[in-house]
């Protein structure tokens, strides 16, 4: 005997297939991010299926196909690190990229009213790395970072708000992982939270003197997203960085992220 389903009960029966079939896709990318995560010093299968959550299997049968299609590499010391092709996808736009061309007009818009250098830094893993800079019309500019440049989270201003999103046991761990670097910045575990708690209580980071001395800083992080972070910083001279330009700059950062639908 033939039994007609009803219209609605196969929509949902499409619907919960098509969930269904984004589950290696989206437990892939999960993973990818943790491998991106652990940087330059790579992680471990046990480790990726420790924090995952997935199963050994299925954690290495993704990885296996990441692994042959270029997007992670695993070294002598089987670790998994992120691979040429997820390096070259952002090289393949002859423009720049749709993050910057988004940001691009109130960077403009910053560096006009601050007159001094704005960046444009997105995270990755326990780096930030400037991915555009607008100049300002101050006669002595102050140009502490490049574009491309990474420099690890809380050395600089805009790494240094990166940090108020990001919970203390996280932080703990990149410091762990990075302890002979921060070490060479003077930056021990408890002066990094310290830097989180003093961004998450006034929603700005002000640096003074951390890069070179003589110059200061203020940046604002965002999210982009439920996984990407990012920040918009502006470098200065300290000797014109009072609480009353500190006050403005901290508006004018806020102001432009609210019109790009990135603070409330």
């Amino acid at each position: 005997m033939n039994v007609r389903v009803p219209e609605a009960v196969k929509q949902r029966d499409t619907a919960e297939q098509g969930v269904r079939g984004t589950q290696s896709v989206r437990r892939a990318l999960s993973l990818l991010r943790l491998v991106a995560r652990s940087s330059d010093q790579g992680v471990r299968l046990a480790k990726l299926v420790d924090e995952s959550g997935l199963d050994r299997g299925t954690a290495y049968r993704l990885l296996t196909c990441m692994l042959e299609e270029q997007f992670i590499s695993r070294g002598s010391d089987h670790a998994y690190r992120l691979g040429p092709q997820s390096v070259l996808l952002g090289s393949l736009f002859s423009q720049p990229l749709p993050v910057v061309n988004h940001f691009m007009p109130a960077m403009k818009r910053i560096s006009r009213v601050a007159c001094d250098t704005v960046f444009l830094l997105m995270r990755q893993g326990d780096f930030v790395q400037c991915v555009h800079r607008e100049e300002g019309s101050a006669l002595v500019k102050v140009l502490t970072t490049y574009v491309g440049q990474r420099r690890l989270l809380g050395t600089g201003t805009g790494g240094v708000a990166l940090l108020g999103l990001i919970d203390d046991a996280e932080i703990v761990e990149i410091h762990k992982r990075n302890a002979a670097e921060y070490a060479a910045h003077e930056i021990d575990a408890a002066r990094l939270l310290a830097m989180a708690h003093a961004v998450r209580a006034t929603d700005l980071a002000l640096t003074f003197d951390a890069l070179e001395v003589g110059v200061a800083g203020a940046g604002m992080a965002f999210r982009m997203g439920e996984h990407g972070m990012g920040g918009l910083s502006i470098a200065t001279l300290t000797a014109r960085f009072g609480p009353e330009r500190q006050h403005m700059l901290g508006d004018v950062l806020r102001t432009e992220l609210r019109g790009l639908g990135l603070r409330d």
